[in-house]
C-alpha cells in the first residue's frame, strides 16, 4: 500500500510506536518515517509506506518549525522536565527587549554541543546509552542554523519559544543555552513540531483519523526536498531499465513522472547525463 502519511504524533508515543501503529492500520510491512520526534514531543511526523519508502532520503528535512515551552529555575541531566534535577536557583523577570536581544544572539549559523541524552553515536555507542551508565564524555560542537527565533513570557517562570531551525538542531539544548545566556537555568517542558519545509502540522491527521480512514494519503510530491525537480520523458523504457537519460533540467536531482506518479529518482552526472539512483517500479 503506497502512501504518504502526515501524522500528528501524540506525546507519549515514540516515533517507532507511531510507525508500528500505522503498519497495523495499513497492513503494510514496508513503512518508515523521515525524522524522529522524542516520545514526549508531539506534532508533525512524515511517514512513507510501500514503494514510497524508497524516497525517504529525498524528503524535505530542513526548516523545521517548533513551538516549545520552558521553565526557569531548574537544570536537569536531559535538559527537559522529564530528567533528573541537577541544580536549582532563583529566577528573575526578563522584559521583552532583553528576550529579543537574546534571540538575536542565537539567530543564524551557530555551534551547538549535542546533549548526552541523544542518539548520536561516539565510537559506536549512542550517547544516551553512555548517559544512562552515568558517563559523560566530551562532545564536539556541531554547526546548526536557526532561521528564526522568538521567546515570549507566559506567566511567572514560564516561557514559550518558536523556532525555525535546520535539521539536527536540538530544541532542548537551544533552550538550555538560551537560558544560560540570560543568566538562568532553564528546561523544556513541552515541544510540538509544527512544520518541515513546506509541510505544515495543520495538514496532518491523527492516528484515530487514520484508523477510520485508512485510504488517506497525502501527495508524495509535497514531502520531497523542494530542490528536486519533476520531469517527464518519452523514454520510459530507459527508466524502467535504469538507463542514463539526457534531460532538459539544471537540477542535480529530478523525479521522473509517469503520469501523476513518480517512476524514479535521477541524479545529474558531470557529463550532463542523468543516472538512475532509485527506481520505484
Amino acid at each position: 500500500m503506497d502512501k504518504v502519511i502526515l501524522l500528528n504524533k501524540p506525546a507519549g508515543f515514540t516515533s517507532f510506536d507511531a510507525v508500528a501503529r500505522c503498519r497495523r492500520i495499513l497492513h503494510e510491512k514496508k513503512i518508515g518515517h523521515t525524522g524522529t520526534l522524542d516520545p514526549n514531543a508531539s506534532g508533525l511526523l512524515i511517514i512513507l509506506a510501500g514503494k514510497y519508502t524508497k524516497l525517504l532520503q529525498y524528503c524535505t528535512a530542513d526548516h523545521k518549525r517548533y513551538h516549545a515551552s520552558f521553565i526557569l529555575g531548574t537544570k536537569t541531566d536531559t535538559e527537559d522536565v522529564w530528567g533528573t534535577v541537577r541544580a536549582e536557583k532563583e529566577y528573575r523577570m526578563h522584559d521583552p527587549e532583553e528576550l529579543e536581544q537574546a534571540c538575536m544572539r542565537f539567530t543564524g549559523d551557530i555551534l551547538q554541543v549535542p546533549p548526552m541524552y541523544s542518539a548520536i553515536k561516539v565510537n559506536g555507542k549512542k550517547l544516551y546509552e553512555l548517559a544512562r551508565q552515568g558517563r559523560e564524555i566530551e562532545r564536539q560542537p556541531r554547526p546548526v542554523t536557526v532561521h528564526a527565533l522568538s521567546v515570549h513570557h507566559t506567566g511567572e517562570n514560564r516561557y514559550d519559544m518558536d523556532a525555525e531551525v535546520s535539521s539536527g538542531t536540538y530544541i532542548r539544548t537551544l533552550i538550555s543555552d538560551y537560558c544560560e545566556s540570560i543568566g538562568e537555568y532553564g528546561v523544556m517542558s513541552a515541544l510540538e513540531r509544527r512544520g518541515i519545509g513546506n509541510v505544515s502540522l495543520s495538514d496532518a491527521v491523527t492516528l484515530e483519523y487514520l484508523e477510520a480512514h485508512p485510504e488517506y494519503s497525502a501527495d508524495v510530491r509535497t514531502v520531497l526536498n523542494p530542490e528536486i525537480g519533476f520531469v517527464t520523458t518519452d523514454k520510459m523504457d530507459y527508466v524502467r531499465n535504469g538507463r542514463d537519460l539526457e534531460l532538459e533540467s539544471e537540477r542535480e536531482y529530478v523525479c521522473i513522472l509517469d503520469g501523476d506518479d513518480i517512476a524514479a529518482v535521477y541524479r545529474r552526472r558531470e557529463n550532463g547525463l542523468y543516472h538512475c539512483e532509485r527506481g520505484l517500479f
